[in-house]
């Protein structure tokens, strides 16, 4: 299992230059869901100790499914108190404990390096629409209730891309 992983944003340039920087990384280049050159993002998901200045490190709690890292990715962000966090953690063992979700193949529950109330849900979908449908479900309500600013909860959707196909 990975153990962390760690991400940055910048401009296509910048990422590309790092990506060739650092070849014995794994790296993955996403673009967000509207495809513009503003919303680049690169993951280390080496397991290594983070080479990014951002501070964007977060440790693994749980991972079900596949460890490719391909698909359409979805980031949800949350800050808890440690009352709420354990709830929460409750919930998504559950989650991971029955049969995943129409066209997930991979979920990962990360806390944040050095604040464990801050975590990121990122699942990982054949597609958009996999992703659409299930937020329609049974399934997903459990997790509806902390999709709430109170939780500070914000989410972006992002698809990979090949640094050779970038500009």
């Amino acid at each position: 299992m990975l153990e962390s992983l760690a991400f940055t944003f910048g401009t296509r340039e910048i990422l590309k230059k790092f990506i060739a920087e650092h070849p014995d990384r794994k790296l993955v280049l996403l673009a967000n869901s509207a495809g513009d050159d503003e919303g680049l993002q690169l993951l280390d998901v080496s397991g290594q100790p983070s080479l990014f200045k951002a501070g964007l490190n977060y440790q693994t709690q749980l991972h079900q499914g596949a460890s490719d890292w391909q698909g359409f990715y979805h980031f949800s962000y949350f800050k808890f108190d440690h009352d709420t966090a354990d709830v929460f953690d409750a919930k998504i063992n559950r989650l991971a404990a029955s049969v995943p979700p129409h066209g997930m193949r991979a979920m990962y529950v990360l806390t944040k390096e050095k604040d464990a109330g801050s975590y990121l849900l990122l699942t990982i979908w054949n597609d958009s629409q996999d992703y659409l449908l299930w937020r329609d479900t049974p399934a997903f309500e459990p997790l509806k209730i902390y999709a709430t600013s109170a939780n500070h909860f914000h989410s972006a959707s992002y698809h990979r891309v090949s640094a050779s196909e970038t500009k």
